[in-house]
């Protein structure tokens, strides 16, 4: 007995020694980290802690691999996206933008950004759009696609939201007119038809959750809530991954990145009646059925190192410290489109003079990042250019 009291002290205390370790060697590890300043504004709902929400939590995981980071209100990055217009009030030090919405980076506003537009701005900008986090190797590979896969319940459709742009309209008439062919499931707030406790399973996230329903589907409803070039966001990716056939409206450009032959893409045709015969063609010719659903996910173009290449644009901004760019201020716009600090010029003066060509002449050109060029014209000044306008008519 004391022997086994002895025997369960020294475990005990090795097992302490252990912890001890461990936790030196992860005060040597942050040791080794440089110490940044950050924040987080304007950052929707859901938190999980006092400035870590389900939103910026990507974030903070990349980085931490490679800084220590401490969160304050007087940051040297501060990071915000599309809730709000706090990220104003902060000031001296570099504002990073990024969204999961259809709202474009204003340069004149923050200092670098990641988005889903396709647009190139010197090293100030990184196409991060959020599919990339659904996106693996996995998705490519095929062999665990079986033919009973063909036999599996028709279609599902699971939104909560019918209010937040123009697709959340279309998804829904689109899903009425195909539930005329065959029953659709919809475990969501929106067409609600069957308890959506399916999605609430304990000790599962949303995702999973949703993952796990779909699975059980040949076809999966994958509308986005506006189509824009480039924005593509989970509602394809996570369709591929559980092995389901996406019927996807959205993005008019996915096909730079998903493989146009894995699913319907509503581009493709004329009407959503063509697509809905498409649908049925499928559904009814399990051999074509199939061949579809053993495509791979993505192009073989497609580069799945998106999250090192994240990385890498981070650490850039980083490195290169506390150093906002130079913005333009706010621009003073009026009727006729006139841009600048100059004389506001009044429409009716425009009419008045007939110069609506002028605003060509005189609009001041903005420019972003502390290498602009001085802009030279030859009529800086609005008054003395309509004066010269005035002496030319009489």
């Amino acid at each position: 007995m004391l022997f086994k009291k002895s025997v369960a002290v020294l475990v005990s205390k090795i097992i302490e020694k252990q912890h001890e370790l461990e936790l030196f060697n992860d005060e040597l590890k942050l040791k080794d980290k440089k110490r940044i300043f950050i924040n987080f504004t304007d950052m929707p709902g859901n938190y999980i802690g006092k400035y870590v929400s389900w939103y910026n939590h990507r974030y903070i995981k990349r980085l931490e691999q490679y800084y220590d980071l401490v969160i304050t209100e007087k940051p040297d990055f501060l990071f915000y996206t599309v809730f709000g217009d706090n990220f104003k009030k902060y000031n001296n030090c570099v504002k990073i933008y990024f969204t999961g919405e259809v709202v474009a980076p204003n340069f004149n506003q923050c200092d670098y950004a990641m988005g889903f537009d396709y647009i190139n701005f010197e090293d100030r900008y990184h196409r991060y759009p959020i599919y990339f986090y659904e996106v693996d190797e996995k998705m490519n590979d095929k062999s665990n696609i079986t033919d009973d896969m063909a036999k599996r319940k028709f279609c599902n459709f699971i939104y909560t939201s019918e209010a937040t742009g123009i697709g959340c309209q279309i998804r829904k008439e689109f899903c009425q007119k195909l539930s005329e062919y065959k029953h659709i499931d919809c475990p969501g707030k929106v067409l609600n038809n069957m308890p959506n406790e399916i999605l609430d399973k304990p000790g599962e996230t949303y995702k999973e959750s949703k993952l796990r329903f779909q699975k059980d589907y040949k076809f999966t409803i994958a509308f986005e809530n506006n189509s824009y070039n480039g924005y593509t966001t989970e509602k394809i990716a996570q369709a591929f991954a559980a092995n389901t056939i996406p019927i996807y409206w959205g993005d008019p450009e996915v096909t730079r990145d998903f493989n146009p032959k894995a699913f319907i893409n509503c581009a493709d045709y004329n009407s959503f009646d063509e697509v809905i015969e498409r649908v049925k063609e499928l559904d009814n010719n399990d051999e074509e059925y199939l061949k579809m659903l053993r495509e791979p996910a993505m192009r073989e173009s497609y580069k799945f190192n998106k999250q090192q290449e994240l990385d890498d644009f981070l650490i850039h901004i980083i490195e290169k410290g506390n150093k906002p760019f130079n913005k333009m201020p706010s621009p003073i716009f009026n009727e006729d489109g006139f841009v600048g600090k100059s004389v506001r010029l009044k429409y009716s003066d425009i009419l008045k003079l007939k110069l609506t060509e002028c605003r060509y002449n005189i609009l001041r050109k903005i420019y972003f990042g502390k290498k602009r060029k001085r802009y030279i014209t030859k009529y800086y000044d609005i008054k003395e250019y309509i004066k010269r306008i005035k002496e030319s008519l009489k």
